[in-house]
């Protein structure tokens, strides 16, 4: 008989019932976005204008305008700026403690030594426990309950098997049943064996090696990408100043054009002309100052330093000048040093051995699943878990359990077909490796070519500037006697500046090339080793 207030058991688990079939019934509850989030979501369906007029911070000028003041700007450098002195060495340094592109890559190989730790951790043993409680209720009104609880470790097992050690206790109707249980699982055919099971640990490490490989690869580009900004910046300084000598040489040609035309030993269209000249020369001053502030920007991306920020208006002058020299390179020699120290190889190397693996599991999975199960318990039973336990030291009830079970796919086909793509992919980064290894050899080839090219063009440049300086001066001899026109004065100094260019783009060239040449071996230029360090993440 029940009491006021109580409610019968079963009518108790059929409102349990309902609430948990209410519960699943609800929809989906809307989630949240963060304010930062949800601000930037409501942009994604707008795009905004922008007047760049409304964003000049002083009030917009027109061509008239600016025009008078351009000229005086040009002809020399601009309002004095900070400047900066920074040679080879130390753009190398900072671009290797700064680089944020280097510093990207250097934690690829922290990730990848992660991957390794979680193969490892595969062999780690696991503690488990659990507790239940049930209860059946009887025809009768009455009920019965129970208690059952278990802790345990289990044991991956290096040989492809598992070992469980675990405690049962059930207490049922005031009886307590306690036990002390092992059991092992371990496979016979498939999957069997330390060196299968070892696989996955050898294949992260291989995989660590790679990206260890690619990074080093990835290094060598972005520091040897700043030894290039450096030559690249010190190239248009050198054109920029010649520009500027060129616009001093048209405002003199300019200069002695209008004398001549006053004393009336010239025509007015010598005027002309030499205006047209200045004109030119005063375009060509400002591409090179864009020019110069572009390599500085991208110079200072590279070094990343923090007294030079990108929006910082500090020049930067370069006091490493190219240092050419004549060398006598065996192409051999450079292609044995390339084919040693180039990660791409490296790469496709540890690709090949983690092919080897894949072979090996692919031939093991071949084999038909056969498993070896054996469990042991000694148990006990007594009022109380205490007395339960002391008759499983002293008076256990041993229980033995011993069984074999296999299966074996009927045609394995799939089977066959992953061994036969793990040999494919095999014989594919062989072909890679032989197709990588030609084309370093070409790289290296045409990296010696191209110094050696390099080399006589700094000759011709050489001798090419030393005829334009004498056909100049001649020609600005020859119109001072008046023999000549401005014209020809003007073409005379524009040859000048072009030799002037090719000089300096042909000394540039051949230290690039030199970089370029470094890198096809898979080093850098330089006389102290460089030394990677990954990332390391503090704390856990």
């Amino acid at each position: 008989m029940k009491t006021n207030g109580e409610k019968p058991a079963r009518t108790i688990g059929a409102e349990l019932l309902f609430l948990t079939l209410c519960a699943a019934g609800c929809g989906i509850p809307d989630v949240e976005r963060e304010p930062k989030l949800a601000a930037l979501a409501e942009k994604l369906d707008t795009i905004e204008t922008v007047q760049l007029a409304d964003q000049s911070r002083s009030e917009p000028v027109t061509i008239e305008e600016a025009t008078r003041s351009l000229t005086a700007e040009v002809a020399g450098p601009n309002e004095p700026r900070q400047a900066v002195q920074l040679s080879l060495d130390q753009v190398r340094a900072a671009a290797l403690a700064n680089n944020l592109d280097l510093k990207v890559q250097l934690i690829e190989p922290a990730i990848a030594q992660q991957t390794v730790d979680v193969e490892r951790a595969r062999f780690e043993s696991v503690f488990f426990g659990s507790g239940r409680y049930t209860r059946n209720d009887l025809d009768d009104g009455g009920a019965f309950s129970s208690r059952s609880y278990e802790a345990g470790v289990s044991t991956p097992l290096h040989t492809g098997g598992e070992i469980t050690a675990s405690l049962p206790v059930t207490n049922a109707g005031g009886v307590t049943e306690a036990a002390a249980s092992v059991s092992v699982v371990q496979s016979l055919l498939r999957g069997a064996g330390t060196r299968v099971n070892l696989y996955s640990i050898q294949i992260a490490g291989y995989q660590r090696d790679s990206v260890d490989a690619f990074t080093k690869l990835q290094a060598i580009y972005i520091l040897g990408g700043a030894d290039i900004a450096y030559w690249q910046l010190y190239a248009a300084h050198k054109q920029l100043a010649v520009s500027r000598e060129q616009y001093k040489m048209a405002q003199n040609q300019l200069k002695y054009a209008r004398d001549k035309v006053a004393a009336g030993s010239a025509a007015k269209i010598e005027i002309v002309y030499a205006e047209a000249g200045l004109s030119s020369r005063l375009d060509a001053v400002i591409s090179n100052e864009t020019t110069v502030r572009d390599f500085e920007r991208d110079l200072k991306r590279i070094m990343n330093r923090a007294d030079m920020p990108l929006s910082s208006p500090i020049d930067i002058n370069t006091v490493t000048d190219p240092d050419p020299r004549g060398l006598d390179l065996d192409p051999e020699v450079l292609v044995e040093a390339a084919l040693r120290n180039r990660m791409e190889l490296a790469e496709l190397e540890f690709r090949l051995a983690i092919g080897d693996i894949d072979i090996a599991l692919a031939r093991n999975n071949l084999l038909p699943l056969l498993t070896l199960e054996y469990a042991y318990a000694a148990g006990g039973q007594a009022g109380d878990v205490g007395g339960a336990f002391e008759d499983v030291v002293r008076r256990p009830l041993n229980d033995h359990q011993v069984g074999l079970s296999g299966s074996i796919p009927l045609g394995n086909r799939a089977a066959e077909a992953r061994l036969r793509r793990a040999r494919l992919g095999k014989i594919q980064d062989e072909v890679s490796r032989d197709r990588q290894e030609q084309r370093i050899r070409q790289e290296v080839y045409e990296a010696v070519d191209s110094l050696e090219q390099g080399w006589r063009r700094i000759l011709a440049a050489e001798q090419g500037v030393i005829t334009a300086e004498r056909n100049y001066q001649v020609e600005q001899l020859q119109f001072q006697l008046g023999r000549t026109t401005s014209t020809e004065v003007l073409r005379a100094a524009s040859s000048l500046a072009e030799a002037q260019s090719r000089k300096i783009q042909s000394l540039a060239a051949y230290e690039i090339a030199q970089v370029l040449l470094a890198r096809a071996t898979g080093t850098l230029l330089g006389r102290s080793q460089i030394r990677l360090q990954p990332t390391v993440l503090e704390g856990k």
